[in-house]
């Protein structure tokens, strides 16, 4: 099992960012994107829906909750908040298994060029026999995905995004940043998205 510590940052300003749109209430955007796994060669097509966006109060509760007690915990916290929409394969490809779940945090962020960021996180699937093994690897339980979006000549959004599969966070009280570390050789690149509705 290889372990890349990084600092991702566009994970890490979609969960601590102070300036993000007004985005109470619920909505019904979806997108469709080709995913490619660099590392295993495979590639598959992900249907995405966003149903509602995380309330400032919740993504607050979770912030203050990994600078407080640490990611197990607020894993907790995440599983509890109600559902942002759901990420599905169509074929699997390069998703290690990982057909649909359900996304509990949704949140988006406008950029100086006119573009937006949307970052989207849920708790990882961990399956029995991974669990039952007990290794390294069940303390990566975030899922998190990042979009660029654009609008394109039509008007209709459009971009690129990552997807990290297995992710573990944490907060260095004495550097006062966020951590993020990513299991596997390399993330998910999602090379076309194309919203849909």
């Amino acid at each position: 099992m290889l372990i890349q510590r990084t600092i991702v940052a566009v994970v890490a300003v979609g969960l601590f960012a102070t300036v993000g749109f007004a985005q109470d209430g619920e909505v019904d955007e979806r997108y469709r994107a080709f995913s490619v796994a660099m590392g295993s060669g495979t590639s598959g097509v992900l249907d995405i829906a966003i149903t509602r966006w995380t309330t400032e109060e919740e993504r607050k509760t979770l912030v203050t909750s990994l600078m407080e007690n640490g990611q197990e915990k607020t894993v907790d916290l995440l599983r509890k908040q109600k559902e942002t929409g759901y990420i599905r394969t169509q074929t699997g490809g390069g998703m290690r298994g990982w057909p649909s779940v359900r996304l509990h945090y949704a949140y988006q962020f406008p950029q100086q060029d006119g573009k937006r960021v949307v970052i989207l996180v849920t708790d990882r699937n961990i399956g029995m026999a991974e669990a039952m093994r007990n290794d390294k690897s069940v303390e990566y339980e975030i899922s998190a995905l990042v979009m660029e979006l654009e609008k394109n000549e039509d008007g209709k959004e459009e971009g690129q995004g990552t997807l990290y599969l297995a992710t573990k966070l944490g907060w260095d009280k004495e550097k006062q940043k966020l951590e993020v570390e990513s299991m596997g050789q390399q993330p998910i690149r999602l090379t076309d998205i194309k919203r849909e509705k």
